[in-house]
């Protein structure tokens, strides 16, 4: 009998040990380039993050001389700081008047038209491989408010358990229809396309197989939808483990926060292919959804905003959906967004040659700085590193205290509405997304110029 309290000796056996060696051998193998492609692409992403983080470090080390205004008629004359400090404040102010708009913005939402019955909306979810999450959608639609809708689920010809999922449902509800995705097989543009085309209703909308719509949404959006053209909701990831925490706060900082100041000075507001319902006039006016972009929404988003279409967003009734699960579907789904905004940068640069209005020569603009925003992300990195080596990192408190307390408030929020469990502390790690994010878009950014070749990533749901 072993003593209490002690902990067992484990001695490894030479097959464990084995074992252990094939896996770690196995990983790294997996990281070894196998073509000379690859082996330029790993080296240009290891040489560009480098150059950032020293580019940063340089010049968050810089001594900026800022003129101080007089005040009650006492002149200060002027203050040298480090190029470091200015960038907290620039952080600080950036996200904290975001956070301001964002919860300003949700403070003068009006609900109060919320109609039961109107013009017919078809409600598109795509699905892949979703049988186990299918339920989540269709079950919250059909008990939403609005009775006027039809969920027509479009099926990949090869996804035999989604098909016979949703047909169980379109034999018990007659508001949803299954359809297979044979015109336009292989991605979820041409899958909504499809649905498009073969439905006649006054309004569209588009959901994922894994969102939980909110049962006021539809009704609320089909008001809106009086003095717009199209109605874009937000979707809260559920923080249900350590990845999906991520992905949640990842989502509040990069989603909710990040653009808003850029959606109030230049009128882009995101247009998705998820939680959306739109006109069908707007849906046709650029041509659907296009199958050859990664980011099928991205590029949709900026399609309306240079066809002058008005895009309004809903806040207050988001949708939850499903976080990656794991370390390689959290890379993967980032790596393939970040990938398919550099395409759609790419796409854009070659329209603006020919400029339709000012919004084709502004769009490139914007969509750059989703690209280029990661390489400013990341310097912030050395930039801290500056602060602290200087014996200033108390001034990192300050940008610190305004991403994680944003953060928070926007937690509290969604707990008091029901969409996430608890708040708990998580919160107080929100600053380290950035970062987090910036090499995943960096290295995006990178395999697009170099070995990117069409590829798709989709992550496992319902596991």
């Amino acid at each position: 009998m072993r003593p209490r309290n002690t902990l067992p000796t484990v001695s490894p056996s030479p097959g464990r040990l084995r074992r252990l060696l094939g896996r770690v051998g196995a990983v790294a193998g997996s990281l070894r380039p196998r073509s000379a492609r690859e082996a330029v692409d790993a080296a240009a992403y290891v040489a560009l993050v480098a150059a950032v983080v020293v580019a940063g470090y340089l010049q968050g080390g810089m001594t900026v001389v800022v003129a101080v205004p007089t005040v009650l008629g006492i002149g200060l004359g002027s203050i040298a700081v480090l190029q470091a400090v200015m960038a907290c404040l620039s952080v600080s102010g950036m996200f904290g008047c975001s956070a301001l708009a964002l919860f300003g913005q949700r403070a003068v939402e009006s609900d109060d038209r919320r109609p039961a019955t109107g013009p017919t909306v078809t409600a598109v979810v795509p699905v892949h491989r979703d049988a186990a999450v299918l339920d989540r959608s269709v079950e919250s639609l059909l008990a939403g408010r609005y009775e006027d809708l039809q969920v027509v689920v479009v099926a990949e010809p090869d996804d035999d358990a989604s098909i016979e999922r949703a047909r169980e449902y379109a034999a018990r509800e007659e508001r949803v229809e299954v359809l297979v995705n044979t015109r336009y097989p292989g991605s979820k543009a041409g899958a909504i396309n499809y649905a498009a085309e073969v439905t006649d209703s006054a309004y569209l909308a588009v959901f994922d197989a894994d969102e939980r719509v909110d049962p006021r949404f539809v009704s609320t959006a089909v008001a809106r939808l009086d003095d717009c053209d199209v109605v874009q909701g937000r979707t809260v990831p559920e923080p249900d483990g350590l990845v999906e925490t991520v992905a949640y706060y990842e989502s509040v900082v990069l989603g909710d926060l990040s653009k808003r100041l850029l959606t109030l000075v230049t009128d882009f507001t995101m247009a998705a292919s998820r939680t959306v319902v739109m006109r069908r006039s707007a849906f046709e006016a650029v041509g659907g959804y296009d199958p050859a972009m990664l980011t099928e929404d991205y590029a949709f988003a900026f399609d309306c905003y240079e066809a002058g279409l008005d895009v309004e967003e809903l806040l207050s009734q988001a949708s939850t959906i499903e976080g990656a699960h794991g370390v390689a579907d959290w890379w993967g789904q980032r790596k393939r967004w970040m990938t398919g905004y550099a395409q759609t940068l790419h796409g854009l640069l070659v329209e603006c040659r020919s400029p339709r209005n000012y919004r084709t020569l502004l769009a490139p603009l914007l969509c750059a700085g989703s690209v280029l925003g990661n390489v400013f992300m990341l310097s912030l990195v050395s930039k801290a590193a500056v602060l602290v080596v200087s014996g200033a990192a108390t001034w990192l408190a300050l940008p610190v205290a305004t991403l994680a307390g944003a953060a928070l408030a926007l937690r509290v929020s969604d707990a008091r509405r029901g969409r996430v469990d608890d708040v708990g502390l998580a919160w107080l790690a929100t600053p380290l997304v950035l970062p987090l994010y910036s090499l995943v878009g960096i290295r995006a950014a990178v395999a697009y110029l170099f070995t990117w070749d069409g590829e798709w990533y989709s992550v496992a749901k319902g596991v």
